[in-house]
């Protein structure tokens, strides 16, 4: 049986930003009816809570995005020929919007009326220009925009102005992974490369001096095809796992600079058949992970032409209580639009919620939502009102909600 759970909620549109604001009540045990799905283990002082896919029921629960978050926004992005966006991410911090993309174009920066303020770096090969980002971070206590190169030396910087500023030289070069910022120094970590790095995950400073090498022996699989995965939605806490191309056991570590190490702290033991590439995420009161998933593979074909096709099987989703250990195969339903299947159930990361809509995709969203029989009045009003502003011609916008912390109750670690 599939449980559908939504909420009711109030609107406030104010000028073009649309902000819908879920009910200020105690969080409901989604998971209740949910069998216990994992246990927890003590290695070297520390608690891993160790999943057995097998007992997972095969019900899925739709679980809505206010159950996560606090708030919704709806953010237009400038209109001018400048600003325009295609097809992008987005991340989104207290004042400011980060747009980037694949294409040719330049990351763009906003602010968080969407209002745009300029273009970070340029498309290029010459000094503060970029071709490939892996990833990309905003700082507001710096004003810096910070941008990760695949296999780069630096990772280069920006102020909020566009302009070029010192960057921060790797300690180990070629790196593809991801960073944080801590203060005058930075973690880095990535896809290991035994043969190049004594460890995959290091803290250095903004000079580029190497701090301290984390141990990384448990890391023992083939780098080549790995990608590095983390949520960070915890403040202060970085959560470190990789998705593996080869059906391997594997866990999802918390890098604690205070200790040194990295700490197992979840693991999913899948047996037989069920053993497949996965991946895991953290949220503030739940470990996620991918049962079972596709990816690309490509080649170059005898033309000289890339050919990329998918393999793998159907992926399925599941969710883990840290406090209760109940789980369930699950997805997130965007119950601000009235309960529209949001893009990817592990997609919250850094503490929020975001994706960049196009005008298009976003009046069709809305017409479903007005006929979904499951707004109330006043929302439904405001949605009407915003229906009414938006054009085709428009640029996209920005859906933003910050993700609620973790709940008084829960204890992830104990």
């Amino acid at each position: 049986m599939k449980r559908i759970l939504s909420r009711m909620m109030a609107v406030t549109l104010a000028g073009l930003t649309l902000t819908a604001c879920a009910p200020q009540e105690e969080r409901v045990d989604l998971l209740e009816n949910a069998p216990v799905v994992a246990k927890r283990v003590t290695i070297d002082g520390e608690t891993l809570i160790d999943m057995d896919p097998s007992l997972l029921s095969g019900d899925t629960i739709y679980m809505p995005l206010s159950h996560f978050t606090e708030e919704l926004e709806i953010i237009p992005l400038d209109n001018r020929d400048e600003a325009l966006v295609g097809r992008t991410a987005v991340e989104v911090s207290d004042h400011h919007i980060l747009t980037y993309s694949s294409q040719n174009e330049p990351f763009k920066l906003f602010d968080r009326e969407g209002n745009f303020l300029t273009n970070i770096g340029a498309i290029g090969q010459g000094p503060g220009e970029y071709r490939s980002i892996y990833t990309a971070a905003l700082d507001e206590e710096t004003r810096r925009v910070y941008l990760f190169p695949f296999f780069g030396k630096e990772i280069l910087v920006y102020d909020f102005e566009g302009n070029v500023c010192p960057s921060i030289p790797l300690a180990h070069e070629g790196l593809v992974g991801l960073f944080a910022l801590r203060g005058d120094t930075v973690v880095l970590f990535g896809s290991p490369q035994p043969k190049r790095f004594p460890s995959c995950v290091w803290l250095q400073d903004r000079e580029g001096n190497l701090l301290y090498e984390f141990p990384t022996e448990r890391l023992d699989f083939d780098f080549r095809g790995v990608t590095v995965t983390s949520n960070m939605n915890i403040p202060g806490r970085i959560d470190l796992s990789f998705w593996i191309p080869e059906a391997r056991l594997d866990t999802l570590y918390e890098i604690s600079i205070e200790k040194g190490v990295l700490i197992p702290r979840f693991t999913a033991t899948f047996k037989g058949d069920m053993l497949k590439p996965h991946m895991y995420g953290e949220f503030p009161d739940y470990y996620v992970g991918e049962a079972q998933g596709r990816w690309t593979q490509s080649r170059t074909g005898d033309d000289g032409q890339t050919e990329v096709r998918v393999v793998g099987d159907p992926p399925a989703y599941y969710i883990v209580d840290k406090r209760t250990l109940r789980g369930s195969y699950y997805w997130i339903l965007n119950d601000f639009l009235g309960g529209e299947r949001t893009r990817h159930p592990m997609a919250l990361t850094n503490g929020n919620f975001s994706e960049c809509v196009d005008p298009g995709d976003l009046m069709e969203t809305i017409e479903r939502a007005l006929q979904s029989g499951r707004l109330t009045p006043e929302w439904e009003k405001k949605l009407i009102a915003l229906q009414e502003t938006i054009s085709e011609n428009d640029n996209n916008y920005v859906l933003y909600a910050r993700l609620k912390p973790a709940s008084a109750s829960s204890t992830p670690d104990n």
